[in-house]
C-alpha cells in the first residue's frame, strides 16, 4: 500500500493569500476604479440625492461604498495595501534582525553576563508591545513616518524572535561538531556565523512570516488609536481633545475613521475584513513553513528546509559555495561598501521624510521686474495669487504713518519705485512717497472700492461705488470716467492685463475697458453677490470669477467640468491660478490642477487632506506658491482662523491657528510663509506664520481702535491700511 504524502493546507493556503495581497501592493493602484483622494458630498442613491457615507453596492461605480467624506473605499483599499505593506514587511524585517542578533547573542552567551542578557529578554516580553510601540512613536515623534514606527515597534517587538532564536542556539551550541569546531581553534564568531546562524537560518522564513503577521496585527491596533503611517499631524480643536491630519490611503488610516455610526459598520467590516486576510495569511504561511521545517529537521543542517534536497544541493553548489568562497576573500570591501549602502538608505529615507517636492514653476510671469508694480491691485497681482518675491524674517518696526482725512477707502497699492497710492472717504486719491511725505493728491467723484490698479506705464487705475473706472497719470492727472455699469456698482478693484486692458467686478458681472476707456464686453458671470476681483489665467487667455470661466477677449463663458452639477453642491467651487503659473479649480477641499487642449479638459494634478474635525467651514481663501506649495486658509469670526500647507504629494506640512478675531491674508511670502493681520477694537495683530512651524517667526502688535482693509508686502516693508490712515513698517534683514 503505497503511504499518500500529506499536504500542507497551512502553507499552500497561507501562500495564496500572502500572494494575493502582495499583487493589491504592486498591481492594486492601477485597478483602481476612482481617485481615493475625490470627495463627494451628493450622489445619487436610490434616485434621492444623499450626503455621505455611501452604501456598498448602492451608488454605480462605488461597489463598496464610500466613507464618511464621499471616498470610494475599494479604491481606497486598492492603494493602502501598498503603503501598508511597505511599512509592515521593513518594520518586521528590523525586527527580525534586531531578534537574530540579539537571540543569537543571548544564548551564546554564559556567566553573569548571560544571566543579565536574559533578564532584558523577559524585561521586553513582559511589556505589552503596543504600549512600547506608544511610547516609542512619542518620542520619536509621529511626524517622522516610517523611522517612527521603525523605532516603536522595535523596542520590544524583537522579544518573540529572540527567545526562539536564543533557544536554538542554546541546543546548538551543545552539539558535538561544535565542540570540534572550538577544539580546531575556531572564535566564538567564527563558529556563531559559519555553524550556528547555518543551522538557524531556515527558521528564518517562519520568523520573517510570523513577525509580519504580528505587526500588521499591531498597525491596525495602532491605526485604531489614530497612529498611522501619514498621521504626523496633531491639530488641536479643544481643550485636551487633537485630531490627526491625514488623508493618503493607507490601511491603519482607514481602520481609524471607518466607523461612523455603530448601525453602520460596513465600511469598518471591509477594512478589517482586508487587514484579517493579511493577518491570517501570514499566520498561515508561518505556521505552515513550522510544519515543514519540523517534518524535515532531522535531515540534518538544511538552509532552505522547504525546497526539496536535489534543488537545494544545486544552490549550494551552484550559488552559495562561490558566492561565500568570493565574499571571503574580498571582505574588507564588502564591509566597506555595507556601509556606504546603509549611510546612503539611511540618508535617503530622512531625505524622503523632511523633503518637500515642489511642483514645476515658470518663473516668467509673476516675477517683480523694474517696469512691473511693487503691488499692483487688491490680490497683489492680475492673477490673484498674493505671491510676493519676498521675505520679512524679522519684525518689521513702525517707522511713519499718514493718517487720511475723513478715513481710508479700499486698499494701498505700490509702484515699481515705491509710491503708495490710497484713497479716502472724502473722495481723495493720495500718492505717498516711500519716506510717508504726500506726492500728490486728486479728486474722486465718488468713494473708491479695493485698490488701484497699476499699469506698467505708470497710470493709475481707481474703480468707484457708482461702477465708474477712472484713470489718473503718474503725476495724478485725470484722463478719462467710465461708466462700466449703469445698473451694477463696483465691488472690487480693477486689474490690467499685459495690455493694458481693465477688468472689475460689477456684483455679479465682469466688466472689461480698454487702455482708453472704451467698453469691451460686459458678462454676467456669478448669481450671488461678489466683492473679489476678476483673476487673469496664467497665460491671459481667460478671466476666473469664482466658478466661472470667460475668454479673455470677447467675455464668452466658458464650459469646463470638473463634475456633475449635483456633486458641486456644498462645495463652493472657484477658479485660480497659481504662481507657478497653472490653472486650478478648488472643489471643497480638493486642488485640482488642470489645463485645456484642444479644449478638452486635461487634469494635472489633485490634492487634498483630511480636514474632518479640524475645520468646520469650506476653505475662505486658496493658493498655490510659485514653488508648487499648496495653501488653505481657514476663517469664521471670533471662533478660527487657520492655514493650511500641502506639498506635492498632498502631505500636510504647515497648520498654523490664528487667534486674532479679525484675520485677513495680507500676502504669502517667497518661502511659502503666510502674512496675516487682524484689527481689534483695542489692537492689531499681525505675524509671519512659516510652513511646518508651531510658533510664528514673529508677532507684531500696536495700538489701534481702528478696522484693519488691507495691506501689502514689498521687500522690506509691511503696509497696513487702516480706517485712519496708511502705516508703514519696515524690516531690518538684507534682500537678495
Amino acid at each position: 500500500m503505497i503511504q499518500r504524502k500529506k499536504i500542507n493546507w497551512a502553507l499552500m493556503i497561507g501562500a495564496i493569500l500572502v500572494g494575493f495581497m502582495t499583487f493589491l501592493a504592486v498591481f492594486g493602484p492601477s485597478f483602481s476604479p476612482q481617485n481615493p483622494m475625490e470627495e463627494n458630498y451628493t450622489l445619487k442613491v436610490d434616485g434621492s440625492i444623499r450626503v455621505p457615507p455611501y452604501p456598498a453596492f448602492k451608488v454605480e461605480g462605488y461597489p463598496l461604498g464610500t466613507d464618511r467624506y464621499g471616498r470610494d473605499i475599494l479604491s481606497r483599499i486598492l492603494w493602502a495595501v501598498r503603503p501598508t505593506m511597505i511599512m509592515v514587511v521593513t518594520v518586521a524585517s528590523v525586527r527580525l534582525v534586531l531578534g537574530l542578533v540579539l537571540g543569537m547573542l543571548i544564548g551564546w552567551s554564559e556567566g553573569r553576563r548571560g544571566r543579565f542578557l536574559e533578564s532584558l529578554l523577559s524585561t521586553a516580553l513582559s511589556i505589552p508591545v503596543l504600549i512600547a510601540a506608544l511610547i516609542g512613536i512619542f518620542m520619536v515623534g509621529a511626524d517622522r513616518g516610517l523611522w517612527a514606527f521603525i523605532f516603536g515597534l522595535g523596542l520590544t517587538g524583537w522579544a518573540e524572535s529572540a527567545r526562539m532564536v536564543s533557544e536554538q542556539t542554546r541546543m546548538i551550541k551543545t552539539q558535538t561538531f561544535v565542540e570540534a569546531a572550538r577544539a580546531l581553534g575556531a572564535s566564538d564568531r567564527r563558529i556563531l556565523y559559519s555553524h550556528v546562524l547555518r543551522q538557524i537560518m531556515s527558521l528564518l522564513w517562519m520568523l520573517l512570516a510570523f513577525e509580519i503577521s504580528s505587526t500588521l496585527l499591531i498597525s491596525a491596533e495602532l491605526g485604531f488609536l489614530d497612529y498611522f503611517i501619514g498621521g504626523g499631524v496633531w491639530v488641536e480643536i479643544s481643550d485636551f481633545k487633537a485630531v490627526n491630519v491625514a488623508g493618503l490611503p493607507e490601511l491603519g488610516q482607514m481602520i481609524s475613521t471607518s466607523l461612523v455610526k455603530l448601525t453602520d459598520p460596513a465600511p469598518l467590516i471591509i477594512v478589517g475584513s482586508v487587514i484579517g486576510m493579511g493577518v491570517l495569511g501570514f499566520n498561515l504561511l508561518g505556521e505552515g513553513l513550522r510544519l515543514q521545517l519540523s517534518q524535515e529537521w532531522l535531515r540534518g543542517g538544511r538552509r532552505f528546509r522547504f525546497l526539496s534536497q536535489s534543488v537545494e544541493e544545486w544552490i549550494e553548489e551552484r550559488l552559495l559555495r562561490p558566492v561565500l568562497f568570493w565574499a571571503e576573500t574580498h571582505r574588507t570591501a564588502l564591509v566597506s561598501a555595507s556601509v556606504i549602502l546603509l549611510l546612503l538608505f539611511g540618508s535617503w529615507m530622512a531625505f524622503k521624510s523632511v523633503y518637500v517636492k515642489p511642483l514645476a514653476a515658470s518663473g516668467t510671469i509673476f516675477e517683480t521686474t523694474a517696469t512691473k508694480p511693487l503691488w499692483g491691485s487688491d490680490r497683489h497681482d492680475a492673477y490673484g495669487t498674493l505671491w510676493v518675491s519676498a521675505s520679512l524674517n524679522t519684525e518689521p518696526k513702525l517707522i511713519w504713518n499718514v493718517p487720511l482725512e475723513g478715513g481710508a477707502a479700499g486698499k494701498p497699492s505700490i509702484s515699481a519705485d515705491g509710491t503708495i497710492y490710497v484713497s479716502s472717504t472724502n473722495k481723495i486719491l493720495t500718492a505717498i512717497d516711500p519716506n510717508g511725505k504726500i506726492i500728490w493728491e486728486s479728486p474722486l467723484d465718488e468713494i473708491a472700492v479695493g485698490a488701484p490698479a497699476l499699469t506698467s506705464d505708470g497710470r493709475v487705475i481707481v474703480a468707484d461705488s457708482q461702477g465708474y473706472i477712472t484713470s489718473f497719470d503718474v503725476k495724478g492727472n485725470r484722463l478719462w470716467r467710465l461708466r462700466a455699469s449703469t445698473g451694477r456698482q463696483a465691488t472690487s478693484g480693477p486689474i490690467v492685463d499685459a495690455q493694458g486692458n481693465i477688468y472689475v467686478t460689477l456684483v455679479d458681472t465682469v466688466a472689461a475697458l480698454s487702455p482708453e476707456g472704451k467698453l469691451l464686453w460686459r458678462t454676467v458671470a456669478a448669481e450671488t453677490y461678489l466683492e473679489e476681483p476678476p483673476r487673469l489665467s496664467p497665460d491671459q487667455k481667460m478671466i476666473f470669477l469664482k466658478n466661472s470661466v470667460m475668454q479673455i477677449d470677447t467675455g464668452a463663458l466658458i464650459e469646463i467640468s470638473f463634475a456633475q452639477p449635483q456633486d458641486l453642491l456644498f462645495t463652493d467651487p472657484a477658479y485660480f491660478s497659481g504662481a507657478n503659473g497653472a490653472n486650478y479649480f478648488r472643489l471643497g477641499h480638493e486642488i485640482i490642477g488642470w489645463h485645456l487642449e484642444d479644449n478638452e479638459l486635461i487634469i494635472d494634478s489633485r490634492q487634498t487632506w483630511a480636514h474632518e474635525g479640524t475645520v468646520l467651514l469650506l476653505p475662505y481663501d486658496q493658493g498655490v506658491t510659485q514653488n508648487g506649495l499648496t495653501w488653505f486658509y481657514y476663517t469664521m469670526m471670533f471662533v478660527d482662523t487657520r492655514v493650511i500647507w500641502l506639498d506635492a504629494g498632498s502631505r500636510v506640512v504647515g497648520n498654523y491657528s490664528f487667534l486674532n478675531p479679525n484675520p485677513k491674508v495680507i500676502a504669502i511670502g517667497s518661502k511659502g510663509e503666510a502674512y496675516l493681520c487682524g484689527a481689534t477694537t483695542v489692537n492689531v495683530d499681525c505675524v509671519q506664520a512659516a510652513p511646518g512651524a508651531d510658533k510664528p517667526t514673529w508677532e507684531l502688535s500696536f495700538e489701534s481702535p481702528s478696522a484693519l482693509l488691507g495691506g501689502a508686502v514689498i521687500p522690506n516693508r509691511l503696509y497696513l491700511l487702516l480706517d485712519g490712515g496708511l502705516y508703514a513698517f519696515e524690516s531690518q534683514e538684507t534682500q537678495p
